[in-house]
């Protein structure tokens, strides 16, 4: 497993996602929400693995609860970040984070993050107190926000208390390089946090199954797949490769529907292919450009 140190702390590079845990997610997803006691599997495989960083949510149905019960006995030693919506924020914060708190069954989190931009375009200097207060008082270690658009992104990247920034990046989504996202991140010693690598699993989806709204991913994922035949690798280590080449000192976000994903998520990273740099620059050719309506799921 590699590892990141952001502030005197060793992170696993590849963080678990626990949407799955608390609701029905992704679109290629047929098993819907996995029971406790296979949550606890993945957690227990996942965490001997070396993953010690989770991601959760208030709005993930009860993701909370079920990771705080599969955490236990791990938690001296593990890096939780969940997420509140702005409008949680701003009413009856004290009480939100301490449902989260006693949900996951911590004394703190590693990082609160807000789960949408919104509270971005109305920042006020009282919000910067209360995000130190909350340090102060130790229920959070590190505060941040989960971005969407290049606009968002520049707010966080100008707001001091902002320290993570969560955004999307994957081959189908590439505006953190064409954007510039992760060396301006880095200039501000801002820690990235990739999500939708997988895109909720449109990646792994065959072309002929593909729903209405998305057929015009189709090309994109046939020309993805020829790159896999080309290379001798799968979806899956093409799509991490790609991301984890670009983006060295990022947390990347993974999920899971059930164990033997997991395992083939690990795997597959822990034995990730290195792609050329004429690889790179070809994947970058290929799948620049592609239109919101397929690479942003909100507009699924």
């Amino acid at each position: 497993m590699k590892y990141i140190t952001y502030q005197n702390n060793t992170i696993s590079k590849l963080s678990l996602g626990t949407v799955q845990f608390g609701l029905s997610y992704g679109i290629a997803n047929q098993e819907g929400q996995p029971s406790q006691e296979d949550v606890n599997r993945i957690i227990e495989y996942v965490y001997k693995e070396g993953i010690n960083c989770f991601d959760t949510a208030q709005a993930y149905g009860n993701s909370e609860e079920v990771l705080g019960k599969a955490l236990l006995g791990k938690k001296d030693d593990v890096y939780v970040i969940s997420k509140l919506k702005s409008e949680l924020f701003i009413e009856k914060l004290s009480d939100n984070i301490e449902r989260s708190l006693k949900h996951l069954a911590i004394d703190k989190l590693y990082a609160l993050l807000l789960h949408d931009s919104t509270l971005l375009y109305e920042w006020k200097d009282k919000y910067s107190t209360v995000v130190k207060d909350l340090k102060l008082q130790n229920k959070i270690v590190h505060f941040g926000v989960s971005i969407y658009t290049d606009e968002d992104f520049c707010l966080a990247l100008e707001n001091d208390a902002i320290e993570f920034i969560q955004i999307p990046f994957s081959l189908f989504d590439q505006r953190a390089i064409h954007k510039r996202w992760l060396e301006k991140a880095q200039a501000k010693n801002k820690l990235i946090f990739i999500r939708s690598i997988f895109l909720q699993g449109l990646f792994f989806m065959d072309v002929d199954a593909l729903p209405q709204n998305l057929l015009m991913a189709r090309t994109y994922i046939e020309k993805l797949q020829e790159y896999c035949d080309k290379l001798s690798i799968s979806r899956t280590q093409l799509a991490l490769s790609f991301v984890d080449t670009l983006a060295k000192d990022a947390l990347l976000l993974f999920g899971c529907d059930n164990l033997q994903q997991a395992k083939e998520n690990i795997e597959t990273y822990n034995n990730l292919s290195i792609l050329e740099p004429s690889i790179i620059q070809s994947l970058v050719s290929d799948f620049k450009d592609i239109d919101a309506s397929i690479y942003n799921p909100t507009k699924w």
